[in-house]
């Protein structure tokens, strides 16, 4: 009798392992994807707390609040005495985010309130 395994059952193994691998990563990468825009959208609401408390106090809504960019969002702010706009725009390997087949590469948040994309709240997780 041997003891160990033969080669036919590591090549079954290893042949298993594969096709597992090869099924569960797509859920991954979407998983790691959905975490990532969840802390840009997290950004955006914070960003957006911070103009809201700055007004409350002055005139105009600020243009000195800009979070620092990331390696996968790009941070921007468009503001008037009276509105504001904030976007994060996905970069790299992130631009590729989508949610029930919305591409959620661009998010923005708005002094009212508004998410985006437009028309899309998908990608905020409603």
């Amino acid at each position: 009798m041997k003891n160990g395994f033969s080669l036919i059952e590591l090549m079954i193994v290893t042949t298993l392992i594969a096709i597992l691998a090869t099924l569960s990563y797509p859920s991954y990468v979407s998983f790691i994807r959905k975490a990532d825009r969840t802390e840009a959208m997290t950004t955006l609401l914070d960003w957006a707390n911070r103009q809201q408390i700055w007004r409350a106090d002055h005139p105009a809504y600020s243009t000195g609040i800009n979070p620092d960019n990331t390696e996968l969002y790009s941070y921007s702010m468009t503001t008037t005495a009276t509105s504001f706009t904030l976007t994060a725009t996905a970069l790299n390997e992130q631009a590729y985010d989508k949610e029930d087949g919305v591409s959620c590469g661009t998010l923005t948040l708005d002094q009212s309130g508004q998410k985006g994309p437009s028309g899309h709240l998908e990608c905020w997780g409603k």
